[in-house]
């Protein structure tokens, strides 16, 4: 299943910054302010490609908030 065209690649996500990620599981949009940048880099494992699990949602792609 590809991103969304407006989508940026999980591999190029950096937890520590604020970005808007895209759960495909549950086809929402999430808020990420990077509070939680610790708990990404300890926990956050590929699921397929450019896909990350993390925290039971699967992120497909992210932006930067209100489009960087």
């Amino acid at each position: 299943m590809p991103v969304a065209p407006l989508m940026r690649p999980m591999s190029a996500f950096d937890p520590a910054k604020p970005a808007l990620l895209h759960d495909r599981l549950n086809d929402k949009i999430i808020p990420w302010t990077g509070e939680l940048k610790e708990n990404w880099l300890a926990n956050a494992r590929p699921h397929a490609e450019d896909v990350v699990a993390w925290d039971g949602l699967l992120f497909d792609g992210w932006d930067e908030p209100l489009g960087g």
